[in-house]
């Protein structure tokens, strides 16, 4: 596996030890120690590697208990950089998101809480499609004091990637649509069955999927639609398409296909001719992020 590459930042993180012990003062500043915690950064998906940081926030959690040790907020790579924190031995777990603005949304009931780890991230307005936002979890223990520890955080999208593609529709026909079940949100501090951090809400709502219409010679495409992954319990996206002619004939398609994850880059490949009212989506993974959503000619059951 490729390595991946380190920003030029370094996360100091000091927190003054009597306020641990009151459990009473999250207050980051500066301080002077002769050990600490740095946190550098990578990207997962080497395609990020580039990306602009700013508007980073890092919490630093007890890992037994779930109680937040410490959190921080700057406006750029540079503001983060300066700050320390000291922390007694112990074992802690460490989430930094970045480019986390409007509209995304960290919920408000978790941040009075002693115990975070049902923080969720949502979007105020689920078909959005903003620019991408990052989390990283990592776990490190702790168990010397007046020593430097260095850890590695590996930034991935929040948001999933979803592409349609139209072979072969009619001039001037209008596609519209909406994902059905995208989640209201994703819990970075839970982990997946993978052991992978970041599970998508059991909550489900709609995602738009914007109006395109069909020019002459060209596939019927859609924007890459950025959107919350599929709803946790579900085991398919569920979409429904409808295509309309010029002269107002709709025709509906209801579609299946396999579950979108948080990061995830997905590519629904359909040809006009053989479309049917219900179909389900088989995917062809095309590299460690990317999937090829392709109808087979399976029709599914609407009753199942």
């Amino acid at each position: 596996m490729r390595a991946k590459r380190r920003f030029n930042i370094g996360l100091w993180v000091l927190l003054c030890v009597p306020c641990l012990l009151a459990s009473c003062d999250h207050d980051v500043h500066d301080g002077e120690g002769d050990g600490g915690l740095s946190v550098s950064l990578a990207w997962a998906d080497e395609a990020d590697e580039g990306t602009e940081v700013k508007d980073v926030k890092t919490w630093i959690v007890n890992a037994t208990d779930g109680t937040q040790v410490a959190q921080s907020q700057h406006g750029s790579a540079q503001e983060m950089a300066k700050e320390r924190y000291d922390l007694p031995e112990g074992n802690y777990r460490i989430l930094t998101t970045t480019n986390l603005v409007d509209p995304f949304t960290i919920s408000e009931q978790t941040r009075a809480v002693d115990n975070i780890n049902s923080l969720v991230i949502g979007l105020s307005d689920p078909s959005a499609s903003p620019e991408h936002a990052y989390y990283g979890v990592t776990d490190i223990g702790i168990d010397k004091s007046n020593v430097n520890y260095i850890t590695k955080n590996e930034m991935r999208h929040i948001l999933a990637e979803l592409t349609i593609f139209i072979e072969g529709v009619p001039d001037n026909f209008a596609m519209i649509g909406k994902v059905l079940n995208v989640a209201t949100g994703l819990l970075p501090l839970q982990k997946n069955e993978d052991g992978t951090f970041g599970t998508a809400s059991y909550t489900k709502e709609e995602c738009d999927i914007p109006l395109r219409i069909a020019v002459p010679g060209e596939t019927l495409k859609t924007e890459t639609l950025r959107l919350m992954p599929t709803a946790n319990g579900f085991h398919t996206t569920k979409l429904f398409i409808q295509l309309i002619s010029p002269g107002g004939v709709v025709s509906n398609y209801d579609i299946e296909a396999p579950v979108m994850k948080s990061g995830g880059k997905y590519k629904i490949n359909l040809e006009f001719e053989e479309m049917k009212p219900y179909m389900y989506l088989t995917s062809t993974k095309i590299d460690d992020w990317t999937e090829e959503w392709i109808y087979r000619g399976e029709i599914l059951n609407p009753e199942d």
